[in-house]
């Protein structure tokens, strides 16, 4: 008849105590064993480790977890040798237990016949050790957050940690905030895309937001490069506003799926200073979402003229053709329905460099006089934003509440907060019943000097927001191929703001600007 196995393990934090020594203990568990017919199969030994460590992090405890399925038994001198975490000590009762070994002590407070029930107790113990932990946490997260301090974490790109009053809190990086607010702008007044911007800074060599916050501890950086999406986590998320976030319930934690925490008014936890404010941050969002394609949707791109070229003979898009040689460039403009043997139309393919500088010459002498108008909120205060973010709200803690146990002390306090929200909504509403007013206001520049400010994006944004539109016609039979200024007629429907006046104010325009030219 085979003879049981067991493991002897014995574990101090400082072997200075005689009593309680690696060898004392050794000897008792062997003593144990042989009273009993076992035969031990290897002793492990952890010398100066904390019971109260995890299993894993010491190197005997990871030998006999590894162990477990060829022994009977697992043996220490005393209970608290084997941990002093009672969910420490839960977990290897677990382990010994899906692999049929029993754990004991050579004192006898765990035998072969105790076990099974020490077992059972133990794990009540824990079960409620796991609960006080998880509300001490809770506790201090919600007293952190009363304070406005930092939760824990790297602080998001725009933002430093800083050590006051013996807290971490939010403070503003000031060079990381000017990339975010320059692009912000760039953006929301001069036509930028996302594509453009993250190329502009890759170019200027500005750190994405992973190497900048290794650089900024002094570690080494990884070579990293910023990408439209990387820019885009960067400007959507509500951490610019300065708020606590936490992930939508149900989806992926990504910035566009990120909400502000509430408090238990379901107002925002303020966290740190506004990077962004209300206003700036919205219209960021709401320029990034119009512009967000999909495929076969028009696209900007890098060529000046996209989507304004036009062809005369089918009316149709003109798409540019990058070519350069011996550093020269011969790029065009083509219709791609007069290309080939099988076109449905005569060849229709124009020098670049030729009609760009023909708009260009064109847009100078008809807007030369004309300002820059932008939108502004006046009379009264826009809730159409703070609207949407109480109604998100009220959603994400819907979901929070299905998540929860029915009557438990977590889903009375997101029943308090959905009802605060809710009030709040109904003055939201009530306001909303008088809208503020969207009007045009004077930038204070020109749109000669915009134009000559903007990036070649930037341009094509503004010629289309004015209703650019230049229609190209084939080349003559036997013309020359040079670029000639009588093949293209290039037409304004006007600015973007002329098209959203009312139709008597809009003609009123139509005529000053005819005058004025």
């Amino acid at each position: 008849m085979r003879a049981p196995t067991v493991i002897v393990y014995a574990r101090l934090s400082r072997d200075s105590d005689a009593s309680t020594s690696i060898a004392s203990q050794t000897a008792a568990c062997r003593a144990y064993a042989e009273q009993r017919g076992w035969r031990v199969l290897f002793v492990a030994e952890d010398v100066d480790v904390s019971g109260a460590s995890k299993l894993e992090d010491r190197a005997g405890m990871s030998t006999v977890l590894d162990s477990l399925g060829s022994a009977d038994y697992v043996i220490a001198a005393k209970l608290d040798r084997y941990a002093r975490s009672v969910l420490e000590f839960a977990r290897l009762l677990r382990a010994a237990d899906d692999s049929g070994a029993t754990l004991v002590t050579a004192d006898g407070t765990l035998s072969p016949d105790t076990s099974k029930l020490v077992v059972h107790v133990l794990s009540a113990f824990a079960e409620y050790e796991r609960d006080m932990i998880k509300a001490r946490i809770n506790a201090s997260k919600n007293h952190l957050r009363t304070v406005g301090r930092w939760l824990g974490g790297a602080a998001p790109y725009g933002y430093r940690l800083i050590k006051r009053d013996g807290g971490t809190y939010l403070d503003i990086d000031p060079e990381a905030a000017a990339i975010v607010r320059d692009c912000a702008e760039k953006l929301t007044r001069h036509g930028a895309s996302l594509a453009g911007l993250a190329r502009e800074l890759n170019g200027r060599g500005i750190l994405p937001p992973a190497d900048h916050a290794r650089q900024r501890a002094g570690r080494k950086t990884r070579g990293a490069k910023w990408s439209t999406t990387t820019l885009r986590d960067v400007l959507v998320t509500p951490a610019v506003r300065g708020y606590l976030v936490q992930s939508a319930p149900g989806k992926p934690r990504t910035a566009r799926n990120l909400v502000p925490v509430l408090d238990a008014s379901g107002e925002p936890h303020q966290v740190g200073p506004e990077l962004l404010d209300a206003e700036t941050w919205s219209t960021v969002r709401d320029a990034i979402e119009g512009r967000a394609v999909g495929r076969g949707a028009d696209r900007t791109g890098k060529a000046m003229l996209l989507h304004v070229a036009r062809c005369a003979e089918c009316e149709g898009p003109m798409y540019h053709q990058r070519r350069t040689a011996n550093g020269k460039d011969y790029s065009t403009y083509v219709c791609p329905r007069g290309v080939g043997k099988h076109s449905d139309h005569a060849s229709n393919v124009v020098q670049a460099r030729g009609l760009e500088q023909r708009t260009e010459a064109e847009f100078l002498k008809v807007f030369r006089r004309i300002g820059l108008m932008v939108k502004v909120h006046s009379e009264g205060r826009d809730v159409a934003r703070e609207l949407r973010e109480a109604e998100q709200a009220l959603d994400n803690l819907s979901g929070n509440l299905a998540a929860l146990p029915a009557g438990g002390r977590a889903a009375q306090a997101v029943v308090s907060q959905i009802t605060a929200l809710e009030s709040k909504l109904e003055t939201l509403q009530r306001e909303a019943a008088t809208p503020a007013r969207t009007e045009w206001q004077d930038s204070g520049v020109s749109l000669a000097d915009e134009w000559k400010a903007r990036t070649v994006e930037g341009r094509n944004a503004l010629l289309r927001d004015l209703g650019a539109v230049v229609t190209v016609r084939p080349l003559a039979v036997g013309a020359e191929r040079r670029f000639s200024e009588t093949r293209a007629d290039v037409d304004f429907t006007g600015p973007e703001w002329w098209r959203e006046l009312n139709p008597a104010e809009a003609q009123l325009a139509a005529i000053a600007w005819e005058e004025s030219l």
